[in-house]
């Protein structure tokens, strides 16, 4: 009997263990793997008590989206004129072929998803990009893998 509690014992921890890895593995596999891509963003929202500091962001040369489709999104990324900027083309529900871009979900109206909306930081830390993002001195460096995954990497004052 006790063998087999310790069986069970270590299957539960082993499912578990990989439900964390699958619930991360988009933001692990572009901070690994991804390409750097700089975006222009802008605050969405202040500093919330209620969830920890944290910075939300919006990212103005990404297309809103106004299909009223809810689902999996796509958004080709190009560079932004002469800048070193990036910005997305815009919204499509099937996956590109080629070039860079973004694996997003969208609830049909809105700014879709793409895992870089939100930044978690010190309290401080929160609050000096808060101002800094209200001045719009602020650039995402997001890593983006050949899946469309993307994590931010850092902000950066430009």
């Amino acid at each position: 009997m006790n063998r087999s509690r310790a069986i069970l014992v270590a299957v539960a921890v082993v499912v578990q263990v990989l439900l964390v890895v699958v619930g991360v593995a988009p933001q692990l596999s572009a901070r690994l793997t991804g390409t750097e891509y700089r975006f222009a963003v802008g605050p969405v929202d202040p500093i919330d008590p209620f969830r920890g500091a944290y910075v939300q962001l919006g990212y103005p040369g990404l297309p809103v989206d106004e299909s009223g489709i809810e689902g999996d999104a796509y958004i080709p990324l190009t560079r932004d004129g002469a800048t070193d900027l990036w910005r997305g083309t815009a919204i499509q529900r099937l996956r590109p072929d080629r070039g860079p871009f973004l694996a997003c979900h969208t609830e049909g109206y809105g700014p879709p998803r793409c895992g870089i909306e939100s930044l978690f930081l010190s309290e401080e830390g929160a609050r000096q990009v808060a101002d800094e993002l209200r001045a719009n001195r602020v650039v995402a460096v997001v890593r983006v893998d050949s899946r469309g995954n993307a994590a931010i990497v850092r902000l950066v004052t430009s």
